[in-house]
């Protein structure tokens, strides 16, 4: 009879003694040596790499990421790879291969890019942005209907409460000079939270709100240097350790009394609401927030049976408009934290264009007046959406700073365009190469700003501020309709001029995590021939 006891000890000698760590360490280093071979393989050019860290320190060098990518496009063409670390991130600008991946083979690439130590695609807290295959199906299902017309239109009156707050600071402000992008962070978050949470937290006139403090902590320390986080890039496969010590630094802190981390607070808060709103058999407005709440169940069997099936293999089975509790919570704070800051930068592009650009703001104007001067017809959503020179304003100014980055994770083995592409590939698009491209984007040249080149019908591959296919931004419209309200409302009551404190060029610094602008002032001169 065979004797299956073992000594302990023994065992954890054999695991942790040094020939077996040198062998682990060893294989480990092979692996990363054969990764780096992948470009090489598939005869597609990178620039030159070191080796663990890859084209990283390349990447962020200056703060200027997309103007180091573009360097690297004029270098190595249209099509190219780097290394952050040792994971492979294929670049285009071809836009036959963004076809592909985006559109045509959508459920080969329907992940998107993950940050520093995200974790699984099946993680319990996982938002929409985070999921893949048939579980972002399921979440994006339940979300579609949230920015339909119908409920934009019934957003109207919320909106314009937010934008009139703003107008009221402005008129208020002995100075009448404004700070940039500050204030328009706070008029997004609040529109965010009036509009999609059905909450009037009022951040506008509240600067010490808990809220926006949160919110800027969080983003200001996704682009602080954390060295786990430089961890996860360089050694990815170990993401389970880094999570790890994250969260048990996070207890430590929790135990000894010191503050929350900002995420806690917001998930916290959210979970204070939700369970107020599910426990209350009141009648709710049909906002973001309650269509999420009206999709919860807590089978969370039945919910998850076809999340890890490839979007393609679905055509036979019956997809679940549900989501968990978790899920929820998860995609209430991603939806506020993706959405307040990129209009916000937006809102400040368009308003510093403005003060730089008379002759734009004169056109604006004239559009504007000319279209409201029937006292019967009022600023909304929908009719701000029926001034041609705004809507192509708009554009020109999401051309002209593409502070997108648009980026898939390939989930299943496929070709595209003879090259082979393997799970875990990172497809990205390089929006600067294709948004300044004169073949896509001519006569004129792109790198003047000139808003009557939405005039001319263009592929429509090439405009990518929201991204393209089935992930397109969920809340484009949302942000277009707030865009132009708050121009509309703004260029109505004032005329803007730059100040001493305006800079000529914006100047903002792009790392992997975020995107960041430099505070400026503008004036706001109060309009004689229209109240």
């Amino acid at each position: 009879m065979t004797d299956w006891t073992f000594d302990v000890d023994k065992m954890l000698w054999l695991i942790f003694s040094k020939e077996v760590i040198i062998l682990f360490v060893f294989s480990y280093l092979m692996i990363i040596v054969w990764k780096y071979q992948y470009f090489k393989q598939r005869g597609i050019k990178t620039p030159k790499y070191r080796f663990v860290c890859g084209n990283y320190f390349d990447l962020i060098r200056n703060n200027s990421e997309s103007e180091n990518v573009y360097k690297w496009t004029m270098q190595l063409g249209k099509t190219f790879g780097y290394f952050e670390g040792h994971s492979p991130v294929l670049v285009t600008s071809d836009l036959d291969i963004i076809q592909e991946v985006f559109i045509r083979q959508f459920s080969n690439f329907s992940a998107r890019k993950k940050n520093p130590m995200e974790g699984a695609d099946s993680r319990e807290f996982n938002h929409l942005m985070r999921s893949s295959n048939c579980r972002w199906k399921r979440m994006r299902s339940v979300m579609n209907p949230t920015f339909s017309k119908q409920k934009l239109e019934k957003m109207n009156p919320l909106l314009n409460e937010c934008i009139d707050r703003l107008i009221f600071k402005i008129r208020n402000n002995i100075i009448s000079e404004l700070k940039i992008p500050e204030a328009f962070k706070k008029l997004t978050m609040d529109s965010l939270w009036k509009c999609t949470y059905g909450i009037d937290l009022n951040i506008q006139n509240k600067p010490c709100n808990e809220y926006f403090k949160a919110s800027e902590k969080i983003f200001a320390d996704a682009y602080k240097f954390k060295f786990i986080k430089l961890l996860s890039i360089f050694f990815p496969e170990f993401d389970f350790l880094w999570i790890f010590f994250t969260n048990f630094q996070n207890e430590i802190k929790k135990r000894i009394g010191l503050p929350r981390e900002p995420k806690v607070f917001i998930i916290n808060e959210f979970h204070k609401t939700l369970k107020e709103k599910i426990s209350n058999d009141q009648e709710y407005r049909k906002d973001y927030m309650q269509l999420l709440i009206d999709s919860l169940d807590d089978d969370e069997k039945l919910i998850k049976k076809y999340d890890h099936l490839n979007i393609s293999e679905i055509k036979d089975f019956h997809l679940e408009k549900k989501l968990t509790l978790n899920e929820i919570k998860a995609n209430l704070k991603m939806f506020m934290l993706a959405g307040y800051e990129s209009t916000s930068f937006a809102l400040s592009f368009c308003f510093h264009m403005l003060a730089i650009k008379k002759n734009e703001q004169e056109t604006l104007y004239n559009e504007i007046e000319d279209f409201f001067s029937n006292e019967s017809i009022v600023p909304d959503i929908q009719n701000v959406n029926r001034l041609p020179y705004l809507d192509m304003f708009c554009k020109e100014i999401l051309r002209f700073y593409p502070i997108s980055r648009v980026a898939r994770r390939c989930v299943k083995q496929t070709t595209v365009k003879g090259i082979n592409m393997t799970p875990g590939l990172i497809v990205r698009i390089h929006h600067f190469a294709i948004h300044f491209d004169p073949v896509l984007w001519g006569p004129i040249d792109p790198k003047e700003f000139f808003p009557l080149r939405h005039k001319v019908a263009r592929n429509p591959l090439c405009f990518l501020a929201f991204g393209l296919g089935p992930r397109i931004c969920l809340g484009m419209k949302f942000a277009l309709s707030q865009m132009k309200l708050a121009l509309v409302k703004c260029l109505l009551k004032f005329e803007i001029e730059s100040t001493n404190e305006t800079p000529k060029f914006l100047e903002f610094s792009e790392g992997i995590l975020r995107t960041a602008i430099n505070e400026f002032q503008i004036r706001f001169n109060p309009r004689t021939d229209k109240s």
